[in-house]
């Protein structure tokens, strides 16, 4: 176990530079992008009231007051979300890739310290949930920042105050946020597969090399069908509630994640030399 926490705290400083630069980014993106898009609504619904001769009541009513969902639903929340996960998907590769490749060959020496080697890829995992957990947790804070500017800018008038429980209801946020906690271990679940196959055929294609890309393809594609398969035969019966559906899939993603591990902990048992 203490071997296991030194080699998450190892992998987490190394990428710990990187990730401050992406919650300074995705924090200054949100925040410029909440004042845009208030100051750019108050701009708008002053000169089309005074254009039109419209009341304050009449100018909501025809467009709609301002809410924090008019930010959600802009460009500058969507794109800061979808390159931080983007960054995060790519990460996910470099955490390993930049061990083989990098001029040391750190890998090498990860796998000859005292300890089991599958703890080599227990941390690597460990540590791209920590910053999954790290950015939700951080977004969840960034929000309550970014209502408090938006309600600064916007006149009372045309300001609308939404419930907590109804913003992250949102769409946008109902994904990274689910509302029902069966979604949330759905979601989560379905994430730490992905990334633990992901894992796993890296390490099939650096055991087998070229071969190794081609039964990492095969293996990847035998995964997805595991985890689909409750899917395919609800589509074939229609059967199951979709609660049941939920949990059905959250089962054969376990079990698909237990498969991972145990050929992660076998390719680097056997088949990777140092």
């Amino acid at each position: 176990m203490n071997h296991y926490i030194k080699l998450v705290n190892f992998e987490v400083k190394r990428f710990s530079k990187i990730f401050l630069a992406l919650i300074i980014g995705v924090v200054a993106a949100q925040i410029i992008g909440a004042i845009i898009t208030s100051l750019h609504y108050v701009d708008n619904a002053e000169t089309t009231m005074l254009r039109e001769q419209m009341a304050v009541s009449q100018y909501i009513q025809q467009y709609g007051a301002y809410s924090l969902q008019n930010f959600l639903y802009s460009e500058y929340f969507i794109l800061s979300i979808v390159f931080a996960a983007a960054l995060l998907i790519i990460y996910v590769f470099f955490i390993w890739y930049r061990d083989w490749l990098g001029k040391s060959s750190v890998i090498y020496r990860l796998l000859m310290l005292p300890t089991a080697r599958r703890n080599v890829y227990f941390a690597k995992l460990t540590t791209i949930l920590l910053f999954i957990f790290g950015l939700t947790g951080m977004q969840i804070i960034l929000l309550e920042v970014v209502n408090q500017i938006t309600q600064r800018i916007v006149p009372d008038q045309l300001w609308m105050d939404e419930s907590i429980i109804y913003i992250y209801s949102t769409e946008v946020l109902d994904l990274l946020y689910p509302q029902s906690s069966l979604l949330f271990v759905f979601y989560y679940v379905i994430g730490i597969t992905a990334v633990a196959v992901i894992f796993t055929s890296i390490l099939f294609e650096r055991s087998y090399h070229i071969k190794g890309i081609f039964l990492a393809f095969i293996y990847c594609v035998i995964s997805i069908v595991i985890v689909m398969v409750p899917v395919i035969i609800q589509i074939i019966t229609n059967y199951f509630y979709a609660n049941e559906i939920y949990l059905i899939v959250t089962g054969f993603s376990i079990l698909t994640t237990a498969l991972a591990i145990y050929l992660a902990d076998y390719l680097l048992k056997r088949k990777i030399n140092v």
